[in-house]
């Protein structure tokens, strides 16, 4: 997905210039990026700023006179795990808000469907911004099903794809429309696979029962299956074809 990068001017300009004449003759990459530009005014009009302080801009506009025998300053100390778990958070109730004022913008409630790909796109981008993204962490199927037992109301069809190159990583307990649901985790080289596993009056999750296609927030692709008799959705920044053969192998096992 290249829509991230363009947007964050981190492509060189020949491909910058392709994505960019890709988006204006496409109206599904040109609501993601206007989407994209309105989540960055969002967080500029919601987090707050900061000046500098007089001793880093005297050090900035004049270093000889910081380099003639001051003390240097105080090394920065990680933050504590809990300030970065903290921050994290912040970041993504952020991005909710952002996604809140787009649909206020428009003047018209969010549906439910796109409530619940709110809320799974929230999901997965707090779940990679926290330590872990894993409470239960085993490459065994059965270890990681029977952990759910008493934790969530629809048991998760833990399924052993590596032979396809998809490794189990574990599971953790996530939250979808106010409610708790398992979510597997999966990876295929560098890129994290999350399976929520939803139950069937889930919010929303009838309006896309039958949608089998890709669809695209915030950068990640999300494609919706039903795995032994369970209503399941993939979320990951992986290639579109390659989370579909993901799906689709998901959906085959039995």
């Amino acid at each position: 997905m290249l829509l991230q990068p363009c947007f964050d001017g981190e492509l060189d300009e020949g491909t910058a210039a392709m994505v960019r004449a890709h988006v204006a003759g496409c109206d599904g990459c040109g609501r993601e990026m206007a989407a994209l530009q309105a989540l960055r005014d969002a967080m500029k009009r919601s987090l707050p700023r900061h000046a500098a302080p007089q001793s880093l801009r005297d050090r900035v506009q004049n270093p000889a006179a910081a380099a003639s025998g001051r003390r240097p300053p105080k090394p920065v100390r990680a933050l504590p795990r809990w300030l970065a778990m903290a921050a994290s958070l912040l970041l993504v109730a952020s991005l909710s808000v952002g996604l809140t004022w787009r649909w206020m913008d428009r003047g018209t409630p969010a549906a439910p469907y796109e409530l619940l790909l709110h809320d799974l796109v929230s999901g997965h981008l707090r779940a990679l911004a926290a330590t872990s993204n894993v409470d239960v962490v085993s490459s065994d199927r059965h270890t990681v099903r029977p952990w759910f037992a008493g934790r969530v109301e629809v048991a998760p069809p833990t399924i052993d794809l590596s032979a396809q190159g998809f490794a189990l990583l574990g599971g953790r307990v996530d939250y979808v429309g106010g409610r708790r649901v398992a979510v597997l985790v999966y990876k295929h080289a560098q890129h994290v696979i999350d399976v929520f596993v939803l139950p069937d009056d889930a919010q929303g999750v009838t309006d896309g029962a039958g949608e089998t296609g890709m669809i695209v927030r915030q950068g990640l692709n999300l494609l919706h299956r039903r795995v032994m008799g369970v209503q399941v959705w993939a979320i990951s920044d992986l290639d579109g074809q390659e989370l579909t053969a993901f799906a689709d192998g998901l959906a085959r096992a039995q």
